[in-house]
């Protein structure tokens, strides 16, 4: 595979696509060992971990920190995380990878991290992108091609949160004009309740699991349904009837000719609940009309007999 540094023969005219392995590989340290190592045009020394399908970053620690720059690019990385102390890092190369979380304490290993390239990834939501606000040391940072770009105030939000150290946001130089508009946008009560609305937290432990353990309970039929479903359908005597009868077991709901009496008038009292007020309503319609006053022609009539 080509991540492993192996030479193809070449011939004139004949472009040959980089293989890639044909099924995940882990960060081994040999395969840290036979990675490619070249200097970039910067004049770093980079670690080419490109196209390996690499699915957790781990042992890293093999490298003894002597990489500035390391590139994850076209891996199958879906979490950012699990970095030993790395001083000497400075570029961490990340894209189109299927990233769509990023550690609580990612980079604090990292303390002189200043370029994140995230390009190509599935980042959904602001605030999965908070490990990268409290990077002290960020100058460029690239999310294009993620999810999260188009949430609403994106760029000022970025720009707002991020260390001031940060100069290039989705490789467009961040202007005065920006940081003054974001601080504007953001700030005093109005700007908290803003943050609140577009980067609202996301729901973890306990909390997620109580609100779906609790959908799941009221969604759930009870056991004496689901006894009383299974009977009838091993009484059940035509195929239609089995058919009907699974469909409600998988639903959860008792059909009308299995509930007993008193189940069907509890099902029957919420529909006719409503019928009152229309009752109420219709009751003043039924007062007697005022009699109507007399005709013109009896006065009329009189008139003559006069």
């Amino acid at each position: 595979p080509a991540c492993l540094g192996r030479r193809r023969p070449h011939r004139p005219g004949l472009v040959v696509p980089p293989r890639r392995p044909s099924r995940a590989m882990r960060l081994t340290l040999e395969l840290l060992q036979q990675a490619p190592q070249s200097l970039n045009p910067a004049s770093q020394r980079q670690l080419l971990l490109r196209g390996c399908k690499i699915p957790v970053i781990e042992n890293l620690g093999g490298t003894m920190d002597a990489y500035e720059c390391i590139d994850f690019s076209d891996n199958d990385l879906i979490k950012v995380g699990n970095f030993p102390p790395l001083k000497r890092l400075g570029v961490l190369l990340l894209m189109n990878n299927r990233i769509s979380r990023i550690a609580e304490d990612a980079f604090h290993p990292l303390p002189n991290l200043r370029s994140v390239i995230l390009t190509g990834n599935k980042l959904e939501m602001l605030v999965d992108l908070e490990p990268l606000t409290k990077l002290a040391t960020l100058e460029r940072l690239s999310l294009l091609d993620n999810p999260v770009t188009k949430v609403k105030h994106y760029r000022p939000y970025m720009i707002f949160k991020c260390s001031k150290s940060l100069r290039i946001l989705d490789f467009n130089r961040i202007k005065d004009k920006e940081r003054k508009a974001a601080a504007l946008l953001f700030a005093g009560d109005r700007g908290k309740k803003l943050i609140e609305e577009i980067a609202p937290p996301r729901l973890v432990g306990k909390e997620a699991m109580g609100g779906a353990a609790a959908e799941a309970k009221k969604a759930a039929p009870s056991p004496e349904v689901i006894e009383r479903i299974k009977k009838a359908i091993a009484e059940a005597e035509t195929i239609e009837e089995v058919t009907r009868l699974e469909k409600a077991l998988k639903t959860g709901v008792l059909p009308d000719d299995l509930q007993s009496p008193d189940e069907k008038k509890v099902a029957a009292a919420p529909a006719a609940a409503p019928k009152a007020p229309a009752e109420s309503v219709a009751a003043p319609a039924a007062e007697p009309k005022a009699a109507p006053p007399a005709k013109k022609e009896d006065g009329d009539a009189m008139k003559v007999d006069g």
